[in-house]
């Protein structure tokens, strides 16, 4: 295949990759918001690499350009984009709707974002119930734990650099600012307020996690590298680069992506013992047929 992006390929492109049995794309579903010293759509770049990357690895399709999504606690920043949770309910069945009708069979969702989940979660079941095809959420940041051990004590140095190694790979590394006169270092975020640290605490105390969470200040979702001149913008998305394209070779979805497909077999023969299943549909406000 030329490239793999499917608003960069030809519409012959797509037919002969669908005509040829490919029914596999990975969708990166982005953010924009605050982020410290990181620009606001980080977390959009980030699920967007992912999904490239792994559409060459596994002879995919990547679906990028989707940078609007539910943000959450980062409302309370001016440069935060505020959807709701239902408003990314409805975007992300519309899209998906249209990739089902065009022939994708093997949907997977991958965020950067750690509220991602909330919406696009319950969207997956739903469009199941609706459509009968289970589109998969992946979190980007599992890939990096699984990686380097399941811990982020065992993460290499350059690890850290793996946003800005993103920027790079997606030829958009001239986006991460310079600040000549900044200090040296990364900027520590600002902590919390004590009522939201002693909830989050109490949550997870008792095995629950706060879903609402709403920052006081922008900077409590800040830090980030400061990035002094060229060369040293260079150096820190270059060793970003190599530790994000360690994380894609280590990463391993040939199972995931059969026992999709098995389960979507699988569903199939539900349908046909259930035949009520095909009346089954989520009832909801939104318009959506």
């Amino acid at each position: 295949m030329r490239n793999h992006v499917l608003s960069k390929m030809t519409g012959d492109e797509v037919e002969a990759y669908l005509d040829r049995g490919g029914d596999t794309i990975f969708i990166a579903v982005g953010v924009v918001e605050c982020h410290g010293t990181l620009p606001v759509d980080c977390e959009t770049i980030g699920p967007e690499a992912y999904a490239v990357a792994l559409a060459e690895k596994y002879d995919a399709v990547a679906m990028i350009d989707l940078p609007f999504f539910y943000a959450g606690g980062t409302v309370i920043s001016n440069a935060t984009v505020h959807l709701s949770v239902q408003n990314s309910i409805q975007w992300l069945t519309q899209i998906c709707r249209s990739l089902v009708d065009q022939g994708f069979k093997k949907l997977i969702l991958i965020s950067g974002h750690g509220p991602a989940a909330i919406s696009i979660n319950a969207f997956a079941r739903d469009f199941y119930e609706k459509y009968h095809i289970h589109p998969v959420h992946i979190s980007s940041m599992s890939f990096q734990m699984k990686a380097f051990g399941g811990d982020f004590t065992n993460m290499p140095e350059q690890a850290q650099y793996i946003t800005y190694g993103q920027y790079k790979y997606m030829g958009q590394m001239d986006y991460i600012p310079i600040v000549p006169d900044a200090p040296e270092g990364r900027l520590p975020r600002k902590e919390v307020e004590p009522e939201l640290a002693a909830f989050q605490k109490a949550m997870r105390a008792v095995g629950g996690t706060v879903t609402s969470i709403m920052y006081s200040d922008p900077a409590e979702h800040g830090g980030g590298i400061v990035v002094r001149s060229e060369e040293e913008r260079e150096e820190i998305c270059a060793k970003g680069e190599k530790a994000f394209l360690e994380v894609i070779d280590k990463v391993d979805l040939t199972e995931l992506l059969k026992a999709l497909g098995d389960y979507q077999d699988y569903t199939q023969r539900l349908l046909e013992k259930y035949p009520r299943l095909n009346k089954l549909h989520v009832s909801t406000n939104c318009g959506i047929m």
